[in-house]
């Protein structure tokens, strides 16, 4: 969030409306956690998964998950329905998984895992599906975790799973296009087709002195 709104004050010291990120709609969908550090997990634990019987549904349009009974099985869901929720806390040691009772579709509940917490649950073990099956409890229904489904992709290769999505976006509109993403003058994302000529924001590495500019 806080390099998203460097990008934000770019975008508006230079007077555009809106600017190119890095963000481009890829042809393939993958699973992947919420919480994306790359030091979180050691070999092969991003890739767990305990899916039910028959999930993922291959339908498609459920690109989120939940932990659906006791048992501590998984389903995709979609992602604006609302549930209660598990947050991952790093502060904690002891107790890193943390119930939250009020219901938010996927993306608000990310949100605030992020700015109360860590970051949605992760789960890189059986051990781990366990210990938030146990906090999930009985009668709280399905339950959000923090793995979903996007073929959004970094322009730099990054796995970064942060969006900022402006509301009912991304919407796709127009199949015949390939789609980016710009960020507007109120900091929040739209998906356009990658054909339309606008300003843009580079990043210039480390360099002292130098940063996030936009460019007409």
């Amino acid at each position: 969030m806080a390099e998203m709104e460097k990008i934000k004050s770019a975008v508006q010291d230079a007077g555009v409306r809106e600017a190119w990120i890095g963000l481009k709609h890829g042809s393939s969908p993958k699973w992947q956690w919420s919480l994306a550090g790359r030091d979180f997990y050691r070999e092969n634990e991003a890739e767990f998964r305990n899916w039910d019987n028959g999930q993922p549904d291959p339908a498609g349009g459920e690109e989120c998950v939940v932990i659906k009974d006791g048992g501590g099985k998984w389903h995709d869901h979609s992602c604006t329905s609302n549930f209660h929720f598990i947050c991952y806390n790093g502060r904690n040691s002891t107790h890193p998984y943390v119930l939250v009772e009020d219901k938010k579709n996927w993306t608000d509940a990310q949100r605030y895992c992020r700015e109360k917490h860590t970051d949605l649950a992760s789960v890189r073990n059986q051990t781990e599906n366990g210990q938030i099956a146990s906090v999930r409890g009985s009668g709280n229904g399905h339950v959000w975790i923090g793995l979903f489904r996007d073929a959004w992709e970094w322009s730099d290769g990054s796995n970064s799973s942060f969006r900022h999505w402006g509301p009912r976006e991304p919407n796709y509109g127009g199949a015949e296009y390939t789609f980016c993403t710009l960020i507007t003058s109120s900091g929040l994302w739209n998906d356009v087709g990658c054909q339309h000529t606008v300003s843009f924001i580079c990043y210039e590495g480390e360099s002292p002195g130098h940063g996030l500019f936009p460019w007409l």
